[in-house]
């Protein structure tokens, strides 16, 4: 018969205190004084039990056995571990196949097996305040016979989960059982004591830093490969990386070890997302989901170009052709501000617009507005060929201009910036060294890591805003070219 688990859970802190010893047990029977204030009633008299204790006095008679092996504890200081707590727990769907005496009997035999037997002392307590069954216990961490600690390791917690799985298959508590067995744990970034105290007082931990610079370069849009990685994690963050097979380590200059070295860790220590299989998974989830949004993008082009080809242009003059095609490619002209000045304006410093341009070319190249060329592709096309030179020339033109005004950018603001700057490249780099000469940023001060992070940190706001709002300079490009097909 194939192996079944139940829901065993012992992810809760320990008692390291009387106090927190007494709450836990007043917490489990409902004698807490908010939960009697409150009218809370966890449990029933004939529904909790104690093995090798007084039920209603756990927390005494635990502490009686620590003296008799001169173990030692503190009222409210946290020091030694003075009992652990766990629970199991029912599904609500099998709540017409359980009754809460057919649980406190599981419950018995749980303790007793896993606990008791064992030469632990425990307690438990079936609750009732909930729309699903569950069971707590609290477990003395002292062994009454030899005074030994209790232990709660992987393999105890697997083989608990098997005996309460055979427990409600027996009775036919086919939702509270799984066909294999997991730990939650596992699947979480484990963190040290020292790095929980850390986070506590708002500090990067020396781990917690890698992570950080891993996390940005694994999403970063210059890197589609593990190398890509590694590449930027040496360049962009001086980290030193070592890979070798499925192996990676990672470690900070600026962090000496107790030997005065580097120290290092191991990506598996970090967590499963930051090994060389994690990364690769990522970067494959990464680069799927790339292609997904350019193919999507791709359609909408293709769309637009429809759009494009069978709309009906009018003239300023009061001919205006008030059809939704019109309106539509009428507000998007309308909402990227597109001017330009033709050669015959050009001197009396005069801007055209888009329509009043192509106005002149129907005139100079004796075009008729009924001509059906203008709707299906060839006359157009040959004007918006033209149009998108000049549009691209006075672009840079208006980039050159900017560059030679004395402009604080210091002082502006994103869309202000925006404005003013040409759509950026796909370049990061390149873009990167043209933010830290526009904002003058010290050259000299850009060898310190903790300067230079603040800098890039600044740098992807900016750059991430002037993508989505302005666009990327090879898309633009790469736009106009497929129109002018």
């Amino acid at each position: 018969m194939a192996e079944v688990y139940g829901n065993v859970n012992v992810n809760y802190s320990y008692c390291k205190s009387v106090a927190q010893l007494k709450s836990a047990a007043d917490y489990i029977l409902g004698t807490k004084k908010e939960q009697i204030k409150e009218g809370i009633q966890k449990t029933r008299a004939d529904l909790y039990g104690a093995f090798g204790c007084n039920r209603d006095n756990f927390a005494n008679s635990l502490l009686i056995t620590r003296k008799m092996h001169d173990k030692k504890y503190s009222r409210y200081k946290q020091k030694d571990i003075l009992a652990q707590k766990m629970s199991i727990s029912f599904h609500s769907d099998d709540n017409d196949k359980l009754t809460y005496e057919e649980a406190d009997k599981i419950a018995r035999e749980f303790a007793h097996k896993f606990f008791w037997s064992k030469g632990y002392e425990a307690m438990w307590a079936v609750h009732t305040d909930t729309e699903h069954i569950h069971v707590h216990f609290i477990v003395s961490n002292c062994n009454l016979k030899n005074g030994k600690s209790f232990r709660r390791g992987m393999a105890e917690l697997k083989e608990m989960s098997q005996f309460f799985g055979e427990q409600c298959r027996e009775r036919g508590l086919t939702y509270s059982v799984r066909d294999t067995f997991y730990n939650e744990e596992r699947t979480q970034e484990r963190k040290s004591f020292a790095e929980c105290q850390m986070q506590k007082h708002d500090k990067l931990s020396f781990k917690e830093e890698i992570k950080t610079y891993v996390r940005l370069a694994m999403n970063s849009t210059e890197t589609r490969t593990l190398e890509d990685v590694v590449e930027m994690l040496k360049k962009i963050y001086l980290m030193d990386i070592r890979l070798k097979g499925n192996t990676i380590s990672y470690a900070l200059p600026y962090h000496a070890g107790k030997t005065g070295k580097a120290q290092a860790v191991r990506g598996s220590k970090l967590g499963s997302r930051f090994t060389v299989a994690g990364i690769r998974q990522y970067m494959q989830e990464k680069e799927q989901k790339q292609v997904e949004y350019r193919r999507t993008m791709q359609d909408i082009e293709e769309a637009k170009q429809y759009i494009d080809d069978y709309e009906k242009w009018s003239v300023e003059r009061g001919k205006a052709d008030k059809s939704e095609y019109v309106s539509l490619y009428s507000e998007s002209v309308r909402g990227k501000e597109s001017e330009i000045t033709v050669e015959a304006d050009k001197k009396s410093g005069r801007n055209i617009s888009f329509y009043e341009a192509f106005d002149r070319f129907q005139t100079d190249n004796d075009v008729n507005e009924n001509d059906e060329e203008i709707f299906y592709g060839s006359v157009f096309q040959e004007f918006n060929e033209q149009w998108q030179g000049k549009q691209e020339a006075v672009l840079e033109k208006q980039s050159e201009i900017i560059k030679q005004a004395d402009i604080d950018f210091s002082k502006l603001s994103l869309e202000e910036r925006a404005k003013l700057l040409p759509p950026p490249t796909s370049n990061q780099m390149t873009e990167l060294k043209e933010y830290q000469k526009r904002m003058g940023y010290d050259e000299g001060k850009m060898k310190s890591m903790k300067y230079k992070m603040t800098v890039y940190n600044e740098f992807l706001k900016e750059y991430e805003y002037r993508k989505k709002h302005c666009g990327v300079k090879e898309d633009i490009q790469k736009r106009q070219r497929n129109r002018g097909r």
